[in-house]
């Protein structure tokens, strides 16, 4: 992997079934309307001798509806009557440099007027970084509510605070840890998973099987690892494993609130 590919390109975010379409300039709205909804697209570029000359979208002809005359039919006109501009972007381009422009009209164009390798929707940037981050989400939503399952079984901050150290009696700064917060996710199981610990304290909330509890986090921790360290790639085994753990743990939490 070379180092531009460890920044988030324009290029990233294109989907990987993407067609890009065109219509020309004197194709008809009517037309034009019927291939961006057989196509699911909110826009469609629009070309004249080969060259992008500007970009056809709902948006577009609602904004110049008012400029036609009540007798005429807007969908009977060319769609060059209802451009707009989109700002073009190259593939390497960082996607924050579109971010304004995507903001604003809620697409790019990727290439230039003589080459259009794709369109960017803000739609498109939304759905790669949620696909990118939901695993980082679910892994967040799991550790926190393991914290605060064990943090509502201690009786009070006293008991919190002895049960933590016992785990790190000494931190970076030589002082005992004080806090779940404290901890990385192993030590957090291992506060949990202390046989005496668990029956003791943990069972309040995590309920009377300490097996389960170990067997459900353990392979969330081995997960955490290449996510967040950005070692291998998670399998679909492993995803499934985070979200049976994170169904499992807010039915927890309910039950505690």
């Amino acid at each position: 992997m070379t180092p531009q590919h460890h920044f988030l390109r324009v290029g990233q975010v294109v989907p990987a079934d993407q067609e890009v379409a065109t219509v020309e300039i004197d194709t008809l709205v009517s037309e034009a309307i019927a291939v961006m909804a057989r196509r699911g697209f909110d826009q469609v570029p629009v070309t004249l001798n080969g060259l992008v000359v500007g970009v056809f979208s709902y948006r577009s002809l609602a904004l110049n509806l008012a400029f036609v005359r009540r007798q005429d039919d807007p969908l009977s006109y060319p769609v060059g009557d209802f451009l707009e501009d989109l700002a073009f972007v190259r593939a390497g381009s960082e996607v924050e440099d579109a971010l304004e422009a995507l903001h604003q009209k809620g697409a790019v164009l990727v290439g230039d007027e003589e080459r259009l390798v794709a369109v960017v929707t803000a739609a498109d940037v939304n759905g790669y970084l949620w696909t990118t981050t939901n695993q980082f989400m679910i892994l967040r939503d799991v550790e926190l509510a393991t914290r605060y399952l064990a943090q509502r079984a201690c009786a009070d901050e006293d008991e919190l605070r002895a049960l933590v150290a016992a785990v790190r009696p000494e931190g970076m700064n030589g002082s005992p840890a004080e806090r779940l917060e404290d901890l990385t996710f192993g030590e957090l199981i291992a506060v949990i998973n202390g046989p005496e610990r668990f029956g003791r304290v943990f069972s309040r909330t995590f309920g009377s099987s300490r097996e389960l509890v170990f067997s459900m986090l353990e392979p969330v921790r081995d997960v955490r690892n290449k996510v967040f360290h950005f070692r291998d790639v998670v399998t679909p085994d492993e995803v499934d494993l985070v979200m049976n753990a994170r169904v499992w743990l807010q039915r927890r939490v309910r039950m505690v609130q």
